[in-house]
């Protein structure tokens, strides 16, 4: 009776190690859970026949740029080459920002559905039943072969996604411009175009460095933005932030154009008093020589 008990406890040993070591590997060999341990950010293109979107998940900040694709960047192909499509698109470029591009297709008429996703997020935590539906999807996805995701991956990005509200989404249309093209011209005919309206900003340092917040301040003064406040940030951060404080990207986007940081991620905490339109806090990654 007692060696019964003691194989059985071996057994159970044995099958717990098994388990770890098939969800270590899992971890491992998983390129998204590798990029969430480097803070560096996921790309999941979620295809559609109509509206193709990108998802931008920046762990460090936890908020995640929607941007709507054009219909074309993923016409024709299998879904992970309109995947690479879509990144290409948005990249501009012929390597795509992640190497193995990861997707969903989602089968909605008229692209994802972002109100019913925002208000999944928003309210799971007071009706958790909701989530029974979710892992339906799950289920459903991988039997339909609807996502190159693993379970692994897909349990993994749903816990990350479980820590968010709509406040984190950054929801944008692709701007052809973005990766530092050429500002679209006027069309012959059309008239001149007007000039932008001035933009309000508050400048923060949070580098450690001496007068980089003035020295930012009077380089954008001179591009024509209305700098109003600048100043020291509360504490020092390594990373550069630029927070849209308005209900439109468009002075945050004219920011980060401004400063050359067409990479950084953009967050949103909007401002009730609508004093400044966008701040930047600068971190110890910011490069002065971009402003002298």
């Amino acid at each position: 009776m007692e060696q019964s008990a003691k194989r059985n406890q071996i057994i159970m040993l044995a099958a717990g190690g098994l388990v770890t070591l098939v969800l270590v590997a899992a971890h491992y060999l998983s390129p998204v859970s590798r990029r969430l341990a480097a803070n560096e950010d996921v790309e999941l293109v979620l295809l559609n026949k109509e509206r193709p979107m990108l998802f931008i998940y920046h762990p460090f900040s936890s908020t995640i740029n929607a941007v709507r694709m054009p219909a074309k960047a993923a016409r024709g192909g299998s879904a992970y080459q309109r995947a690479c499509e879509v990144l290409k698109t948005f990249s501009k470029s012929d390597v795509p920002p992640q190497e193995t591009p990861v997707y969903i297709e989602v089968a909605a008429a008229g692209g994802p559905d972002m109100d019913a996703f925002e208000d999944l997020i928003n309210n799971w935590r007071a009706r958790p039943a909701r989530l029974a539906g979710l892992i339906r999807y799950l289920r459903d996805l991988r039997g339909n072969e609807a996502t190159n995701l693993s379970l692994h991956d897909l349990v993994l990005l749903t816990l990350e996604m479980s820590r968010l509200n709509a406040s984190n989404f950054i929801k944008e249309e692709f701007d052809k411009g973005r990766a530092g093209g050429p500002a679209p011209e006027a069309e012959a005919g059309e008239g001149p175009v007007s000039a932008p309206a001035i933009v309000r900003l508050e400048v923060l340092n949070a580098s450690g460095k001496k007068d980089l917040a003035r020295l930012v301040t009077k380089y954008l003064r001179k591009k024509g933005f209305d700098v109003i406040d600048f100043g020291t940030y509360g504490s020092v951060e390594k990373q550069t932030k630029i927070v849209n404080c308005s209900d439109s990207l468009d002075a945050a986007l004219r920011l980060r154009e401004a400063l050359g940081l067409g990479g950084l991620e953009i967050y949103s905490k909007f401002d009730k008093v609508g004093i400044v339109q966008a701040r930047i806090i600068l971190g110890e990654d910011f490069d002065d020589s971009r402003v002298k």
